[in-house]
C-alpha cells in the first residue's frame, strides 16, 4: 500500500492526477504549488489538501514541476524533508539526476517518469485513471537507497502503472524517439494547416486527426521538455531530416514526369520505412472522432476477452462507432477505447462495470459519484429493493449481509468452532471471498466454490449471528466493504446492517428500510421456504426475530440516525419503495 502522507509539489496534470488516485486509495495527500490558484483548483477537484505549517511530515514527496525547475525543487525537498523519500516525474531524467548528484540526501532521491499524459494540461484535465496500464520509468543510480526505490515502485504499482527501470541517459534517448519527436512532428504537421483553406480542411479524415491529436499540447510546457532533452531530440530530428531531404530530391523529377526514374522508388522507400516502424509499436494509438465520447475498458491479455467485451456491449445495446486498441509492453491488460454516441457513454460505462469490467469514462470525473446506503432489519426488503435501485441507476451493488453469511460458511467449511472468538477472526481474515458488484448477476464465490445458494440455507441462517456479533470479524468485513465501496468508480448501492452508521456514514443517500414484523416474516418465509403459510411463518419466526435480537447487541438498525431517511415498506410495493429511494438521489447522479 502507498505511504501516507504524500506531499505533491506541482499541481498540474500529473501532480493532480496522482493526487486523485492516491486519495481514492485512502492516502493523505498534501498539495503544494507556487501558484495559489493551481493548488486551490487541485484541492477543489479532490486531489488533496493544501499543505501548511501544521501538515505532518510526509513519507514521500513527489516533485511534479516542469523539467527546468525539477532539480532545484528536488534538492530543496531533500533539505526540507530530511527523512522523506523524494521522487520527481519530470519527462527528462539525465539532467535532473546529474544536478541532484552530490547532495547529502541523494540516496533518498529516485528519479521517475510515468509515461502518461494528455493534450490538455493543468489540474482541470486531471484523471485518477491516467496511469493505469502505462509504463512508469524509474531511473535509480548507484547512490539510490534500495528501500527508497522500493517505495516509489510501490506507488507506481498502486496507481495501476507498470514500473520499468532504466538508466537516465537511456530514458532520455528513448523518450526523445517515442514521445518528444512525435510531439514535434505532430506540431509541424498541424502548423502546415494554418493557411489551409477551410474547404480543404472539411475534407479531413481520421488520419489527419490521428497525426495532429497531440499538437494541441501546451507550448510552454513542451518548450521546457524539449530544451531539457535537446541533444537526444536533435539526434532524432537529424535522422528525420536526412530522410525528408531524400524524399524531396526524389520528388523533384516528378514535377514534369510522375514516372521519372527514382520518383516512385523514393516515395515507396519512405512509406516502407514507415511500415517497418509502425510494425514495431506495441499497440495502436490515436484519438476518437470528436463527435463521439470514449469509454475505455481494460481488457485482460487473454484469448477471448476482447470478443467477450464486444458481445457484452452488444447485449447492452450500444453501438461502437469507432475503436482504438492500445497495449503497453508487458502490461497484463490492454485499453479498448470505444467511441460511442455521447448520450450512451455513461450507461455503457456503468453497465460494463456491473458486468465486472474495469472502465474509464472520458470526462467521468465530472460526473457525480453516488453512494446509496440502505440499512434495516431482516425481511425489510433491503436486498430486493437495493438491487432494483442499482439496476435502474446503473450502479454497482453490494450485499454486506452476504459477507457475514459467507464468513460463517467459510468457518464451517474450515471446521472452526464458532464460539472460538480468535479462531473465527483469523479464519475470516484469510477468507478468499469474491463479492460480485452486479445487481443482475449475484454469484458469490469463496475458495473457487459458488456459495450463492449455500449461504441462504436455513441451517446457516440459524448460526450466522455467532459470526456477525464478533466485533473483530465485523471490523475485518467493514474494512473489506469500504474498499469495495471506494472502488466502485461510478457509484454503488450498499445494503446491510451498520451500513448507514458505520460502513458508509458519509453516503450521499442513507435509508433505513423498515417493515412490520408480520410483513418481514412473510417475505423471509417466501425467500427461504417458498411459502408464507402458517407453518412456514412459524419456522421462520425464530430465525428472523432471534437474529435481529442478537445483532442488535452490536448494531443499531431499527432507529434512524440524523440524516437517515426512514421508509416503512409494510404496505408498499417494491416499485413504490424503489421510487421513494430514487427520489432522494440528486438529479445530477441519476
Amino acid at each position: 500500500m502507498a505511504p501516507s502522507p504524500v506531499r505533491i509539489i506541482g499541481t498540474g496534470l500529473l501532480g493532480a492526477s496522482l493526487g486523485l488516485r492516491l486519495r481514492s486509495l485512502g492516502v493523505e495527500v498534501q498539495l503544494e504549488d507556487t501558484w495559489p490558484a493551481a493548488q486551490a483548483l487541485a484541492r477543489d477537484l479532490g486531489a488533496g489538501a493544501i499543505a501548511d505549517a501544521d501538515s505532518p511530515e510526509p513519507l514521500l514527496v513527489v516533485v511534479a514541476t516542469p523539467p527546468d525547475s525539477a532539480a532545484d525543487v528536488v534538492r530543496a525537498a531533500l533539505d526540507r524533508f530530511p527523512t522523506a523519500v523524494i521522487t520527481d516525474v519530470s519527462s527528462v531524467k539525465e539532467r535532473v539526476v546529474a544536478e541532484v548528484a552530490g547532495h547529502p540526501g541523494e540516496s533518498r532521491y529516485v528519479g521517475s517518469h510515468p509515461m502518461a499524459g494528455k493534450e490538455r494540461s493543468g489540474a482541470i484535465a486531471a484523471d485518477a485513471d491516467l496511469f493505469i496500464g502505462r509504463p512508469w520509468v524509474l531511473t535509480p543510480t548507484s547512490a539510490t537507497d534500495v528501500e527508497a526505490l522500493a517505495l516509489v515502485k510501490q506507488v507506481a504499482l498502486d496507481t495501476g502503472a507498470l514500473p520499468v527501470e532504466m538508466e537516465p541517459r537511456e530514458h532520455d534517448r528513448s523518450v526523445a524517439a517515442v514521445s518528444h519527436m512525435p510531439q514535434l512532428m505532430s506540431s509541424l504537421v498541424a502548423s502546415a494547416l494554418r493557411d489551409t483553406p477551410v474547404e480543404a480542411l472539411e475534407l479531413a479524415g481520421q488520419g489527419l486527426r490521428d497525426v495532429t491529436r497531440v499538437a494541441a499540447s501546451d507550448p510552454r510546457l513542451w518548450a521546457t521538455i524539449i530544451a531539457g532533452n535537446a541533444q537526444a531530440v536533435g539526434g532524432v530530428l537529424s535522422s528525420i531530416q536526412r530522410e525528408l531531404q531524400g524524399l524531396i530530391r526524389a520528388l523533384e523529377p516528378g514535377v514534369d514526369d510522375p514516372l521519372a526514374p527514382g520518383v516512385l522508388a523514393g516515395i515507396s522507400r519512405v512509406i516502407g520505412h514507415g511500415n517497418d516502424g509502425v510494425a514495431r509499436i506495441p499497440g495502436k494509438h490515436g484519438g476518437a472522432p470528436r463527435r463521439y465520447r470514449e469509454v475505455v475498458a481494460l481488457v485482460p491479455d487473454r484469448p477471448g476477452e476482447l470478443g467477450r467485451l464486444f458481445t457484452e456491449v452488444g447485449e447492452i445495446g450500444v453501438n461502437i462507432e469507432d475503436l482504438q486498441l492500445e497495449h503497453s509492453v508487458g502490461a497484463p491488460v490492454g485499453r479498448a477505447s470505444l467511441a460511442v454516441v455521447p448520450g450512451e457513454a455513461e450507461r455503457l460505462a456503468r453497465c460494463l462495470e456491473q458486468r465486472g469490467w474495469e472502465v474509464i469514462l472520458e470526462g467521468g470525473e465530472q460526473k457525480m459519484r453516488i453512494v446509496i446506503a440502505v440499512d434495516g432489519p431482516s425481511g425489510s426488503g433491503k436486498s430486493t429493493v437495493s438491487r432494483q435501485v442499482a439496476s435502474q441507476l446503473g450502479l454497482s451493488y453490494l450485499d454486506t449481509g452476504a459477507m457475514y453469511r459467507a464468513a460463517t460458511w467459510w468457518c464451517e467449511r474450515e471446521g472452526i468452532d464458532l464460539d472460538d472468538h480468535e479462531a473465527v477472526v483469523e479464519a475470516t481474515r484469510r477468507m478468499p471471498l469474491e463479492m460480485p458488484l452486479s445487481p443482475m448477476a449475484q454469484r458469490i464465490v469463496c475458495a473457487g466454490e459458488d456459495i450463492t445458494e449455500a449461504i441462504r440455507a436455513p441451517e446457516l441462517s440459524r448460526i450466522v449471528s455467532k459470526v456477525a456479533t464478533n466485533l473483530d470479524v465485523r471490523a475485518e468485513l467493514v474494512r473489506r466493504q469500504r474498499e469495495l465501496i471506494v472502488g466502485a468508480r461510478h457509484g454503488i448501492v450498499a445494503e446491510g446492517r451498520d451500513i448507514t452508521t458505520v460502513v458508509a456514514p458519509d453516503a450521499e443517500v442513507r435509508v433505513l428500510l423498515t417493515a412490520s414484523e408480520e410483513a418481514r416474516l412473510a417475505r423471509r418465509a417466501l425467500e427461504t421456504r417458498g411459502s408464507a403459510d402458517a407453518a412456514a411463518l412459524e419456522a421462520t419466526r425464530d430465525e428472523v426475530v432471534r437474529r435481529d435480537s442478537e445483532d442488535s447487541t452490536v448494531s443499531e438498525f431499527m432507529t434512524a440516525r440524523d440524516g437517515v431517511t426512514m421508509i416503512d415498506s409494510s404496505t408498499l410495493g417494491i416499485d413504490e419503495v424503489v421510487a421513494a429511494i430514487i427520489s432522494l438521489v440528486p438529479e445530477e447522479a441519476r
